[in-house]
């Protein structure tokens, strides 16, 4: 046919990489660290001037909200992630936790998002709690119709919680006792689970969230990064 199609491989990890990542025969090879581009150069024999040093590839709509933002904790930061909240739907006055567990929504979800809601409750934290569910519309679909009292009940009975215990006190004064005793609130608090399936506008749900908690990729984490979000990384 005589034509040539250029090759090129773009390598979304920052340490490890399979010897099939590899090639020398190729127009570009984007790596996003130096562990990686040595990688390269050992197990592929890729030259020297094909590896390009890029960092971790990510959507344009990231660096878009990064400037509209700016410092997430400053007066103006916090103004505009109360307006991305209202555009998305959400209340802009509780804070949000966004879980995420790749595209699939695989991984222990169902149990993080139910440890989540029932600590939050207890200790009397009004918050959102997005879930990505992706194409898992069985996990989107039970979040919907999930009795959150049962897992409420669950929580308590798993931990060992007796909140009512036989005494002489007055019963007011001893479920007030255990419940400092065990971190609960006084007031439970106001906490909404919201399942979410595939999700294009992942830039403005990180944007309104407070804290993700999602698994290691090294792609989400550097679209965290890029909008400020902390991140905290589960199994």
């Amino acid at each position: 046919m005589g034509k040539h199609i250029p090759f090129f491989t773009v390598v979304t990890d920052l340490g490890s990489g399979h010897a099939m990542w590899f090639h020398k025969n190729i127009e570009r090879m984007y790596v996003a660290s130096e562990r990686i581009r040595k990688l390269a150069r050992r197990r592929g024999w890729t030259p020297e001037e094909k590896i390009v040093m890029s960092g971790l590839p990510i959507r344009h709509d990231f660096a878009v909200q990064a400037n509209l933002m700016g410092n997430r904790t400053s007066a103006e930061g916090k103004a505009y992630q109360h307006t991305i909240r209202t555009e998305l739907g959400l209340d802009p006055d509780k804070q949000m936790v966004l879980v995420m567990g790749g595209g699939e929504g695989v991984g222990s979800l169902s149990d993080i998002v139910n440890e989540l809601y029932a600590k939050f409750t207890e200790q009397g934290i009004d918050a959102t709690i997005c879930v990505i569910c992706g194409r898992n519309d069985k996990l989107k679909k039970d979040l919907e119709l999930r009795d959150w009292n049962t897992v409420l009940a669950a929580s308590s009975k798993a931990t060992g919680k007796n909140l009512i215990k036989k005494s002489k006190r007055n019963p007011e004064i001893q479920r007030a006792l255990d419940n400092s005793e065990h971190g609960i609130a006084a007031t439970p608090g106001a906490v909404k689970v919201i399942g979410l399936g595939f999700v294009s506008q992942m830039a403005e749900y990180m944007v309104a969230a407070d804290v993700l908690v999602t698994k290691a990729g090294p792609g989400t984490i550097a679209e965290a990064a890029a909008v400020g979000l902390p991140v905290m990384l589960t199994r």
